[in-house]
């Protein structure tokens, strides 16, 4: 029996290393198995981080200052290698381990405090592959990491961050399985103070392809724990399971399908959103120059003590009589209905709608693009109670500062009550703004916002507003825009938004002219541009002046300098006012092979409806390496000067850092 279970075990093996013997192998003279190996010898490294901040906060004439300084020697050691083959288990593993001192000073009006501590570095990446040659494949991952991070040119943050995950895959010719699980532990502190979010995560996408479509599945658990600056903390959780098919059909496959049905849940705050929604596309290709396209969106969200659903469809014909022109006709629907404690609305609006878009290349004199489209369309709207909910409207949110920023306004007018702002299940409120202009709510992202929020990040936004009246009526809206690009690298342009109705005086419907205007400049290194615009609506009007000025100069392969300037005016009734003026430069040399430098600096000031805020920002540094030897090392400074009234806070802050590196 003994002599039957050594064989049965040899038996085992030989075949467990036949099975895999393809994978480790797949083309060219095979390595042999080895149970353990390094890909050479480790590396060894040796060197010595140094970091320091001052940071001081003056509010109401008293001023208070955090001094810290931070010098820790480390040890490194990064390696490579296999177990039994590479194609079986391969692993990487790079860290560096430090020890050394802290010393923090705080003052303030009455007290000064002085703390020294020994402080421990540990930074490191261990990543594990299984089969990486096999269709069936796995990696594991942990990481721990200190360094900094730019949030928009005036907001940067220090960043210490811990990361654990797996993956595991599953490839064929037409069957993709890919699942992960993940942890995220992120501290980051800046100018306006500290955040820290920790993240699980579960990630579950399948796709399975074939000659005429595609069909893919996936599910996604994220939760969230936010802490702010302030000391509040915020817990979210959120589930999302869909699916979705494509498909082509006929004979030229000039018929192409996708469909999609997907349900998710949130948890925050207290509240429970629940959300199912399906669409449909339809594109059918008549001929090479007729089109006509079919599309089809339901949801329903369900909240706390409110619902909201929504149904829309729209039937288009795209005709491109000659090359230069192309015409479409639509037949669109919509109609939506919510209902919560203090009352319910219901909106049903259809119509027609035709665009002409036209481009023609004028010989000598340039190049001319035209657009013109007008809706036509009929609405009925009914509402009972005072007060209706609006659960997760979608926005785009840039700052004053951002070339991007245009004034966001939420859908409906008469906000009251409570705005709540979120980030897929993350709730990011505190990072926005919100102004009232006349009728509509204003929603910005501040001009130093946290880390979970950037620039042009998507939204969803859910509110209270003031139910609107029982009507029927008419709308009429008119798009236009036309651009002619002159010879010499000059252009001109201008567009055109008007909406008009026959609504009743007591009903609040919104009327329009959007007029904007503009003119622009490209010429080598220089880019420049002039805009004006006149809002006039029965919800908000006003008048904004737009300028820009980007100079990029490539001196050579080794150097290069930018320059950006942006001046941004906008006035509303009754005198009020917000202005921006920014300016941006950066320059870049590389001295030598092993030698480079950056030097970097901007202003940023801008005035708010009374509120007054400076920004500036300078840093530079150096990155120098010469055989196993290197450095980088650094300077950094931020401030921020915001006036309201006679209130006035200044916060400044300046930090560098030193890291040399020795490599054996």
């Amino acid at each position: 029996m003994k002599c039957f279970g050594i064989h049965h075990r040899r038996w085992l093996i030989s075949l467990f290393v036949a099975g895999i013997a393809p994978g480790l192998a797949p083309g060219g003279r095979a390595e042999e198995p080895r149970w353990f190996k390094l890909n050479g010898l480790p590396q060894a490294s040796v060197g010595v981080e140094v970091e320091g901040s001052s940071e001081e906060t003056t509010t109401g004439g008293n001023t208070s200052t955090y001094d810290h300084i931070s010098l820790r020697p480390f040890v490194g050691l990064k390696t490579s290698g296999s177990i039994y083959h590479p194609n079986l288990l391969a692993f990487d593993l790079d860290g560096e381990l430090g020890w050394g001192w802290d010393t923090m000073t705080a003052r303030g009006p009455g007290y000064t405090q002085t703390s020294n501590e020994s402080s421990e570095m540990m930074r490191y990446l261990a990543q594990f592959n299984l089969l990486q040659a096999k269709p069936y494949n796995a990696s594991v991952y942990a990481s721990q990491d200190h360094t900094y991070r730019d949030y928009g040119f005036f907001n940067s943050y220090t960043v210490d961050s811990e990361r654990y995950g797996g993956r595991v895959s599953w490839n064929t010719d037409h069957l993709n399985l890919n699942a992960e699980l993940g942890y995220r532990d992120e501290k980051s502190s800046g100018l306006t103070g500290s955040t820290g979010l920790v993240e699980k995560f579960f990630n579950f996408n399948g796709l399975y392809t074939r000659r005429t479509g595609q069909t893919s599945l996936y599910f996604r658990i994220n939760e969230f724990d936010n802490t702010l600056s302030f000391g509040g903390s915020q817990s979210s959780v959120g589930r999302a399971v869909g699916i979705s098919d494509s498909e082509s059909f006929g004979m030229r496959r000039q018929i192409n399908t996708a469909t999609g049905v997907s349900y998710s849940q949130a948890q925050y705050g207290g509240q429970q959103t629940e959300t199912i929604a399906a669409t449909e596309n339809i594109n059918f290709n008549h001929r090479p120059r007729l089109d006509s396209y079919l599309m089809f969106n339901v949801s329903r969200s369900e909240m706390t003590l409110a619902t909201a659903s929504q149904v829309s469809g729209l039937y288009g014909v795209r005709h491109q009589l000659y090359d230069s022109l192309t015409s479409t006709l639509d037949a669109h629907g919509n109609y939506d209905d919510s209902s919560s404690s203090g009352g319910t609305s219901a909106n049903d609006r259809y119509g027609l709608g035709l665009s002409e878009g036209y481009t023609k290349r004028l010989g000598s004199w340039g190049r001319l693009s035209l657009s013109v489209g007008v809706v036509a369309d009929h609405q009925d709207t009914s509402s009972t109670g005072g007060m209706i909910t609006t659960i997760d409207e979608s926005h785009q949110l840039y700052s004053l500062g951002n070339i991007n920023y245009h004034p966001v306004y939420l859908n409906n007018p008469r906000v009251v009550g409570s705005i709540v702002v979120m980030k897929g299940v993350l709730d990011v409120t505190s990072d926005c703004e919100f102004w009232p202009q006349g009728e509509l709510t204003e929603i910005r992202l501040k001009s130093l916002p946290s880390p979970n929020l950037s620039e042009g990040d998507i939204v969803t936004v859910t509110y209270q507003s003031e139910a609107l009246n029982n009507a029927s009526y008419d709308l009429l809206s008119v798009n236009s825009q036309i651009r002619w690009d002159l010879p010499g690298g000059f252009g001109v342009y201008g567009r055109l938004n008007w909406m008009d109705n026959n609504a009743p005086p007591e009903v609040v419907t919104q009327t329009l002219t959007d007029l904007v205007l503009g003119v622009d400049y490209k010429w080598r290194w220089l880019r420049a541009g002039a805009e004006y615009e006149n809002y006039d609506s029965n919800f908000s009007q006003f008048d904004a002046w737009r300028f820009y000025q980007d100079l990029n100069f490539q001196f050579d392969s080794r150097s290069s300098l930018s320059l950006n300037f942006s001046e941004t005016f906008y006035r509303y009734p009754g005198q009020r006012a917000q202005d921006q003026y920014q300016f941006i430069t950066r320059y870049r040399l590389q001295l030598l092979t092993s030698l480079a430098w950056y030097v970097e600096g901007g202003v940023s000031w801008q005035e708010v409806l009374g509120s007054a805020q400076l920004m500036e920002s300078a840093r530079t540094g150096v990155t120098w390496s010469r055989g196993k030897l290197s450095l980088r090392a650094g300077y950094e400074f931020n401030s921020q000067s915001t006036t309201t009234g006679p209130w006035t806070q200044e916060l400044a802050r300046n930090r560098f850092f030193l890291y040399l590196r020795r490599a054996f």
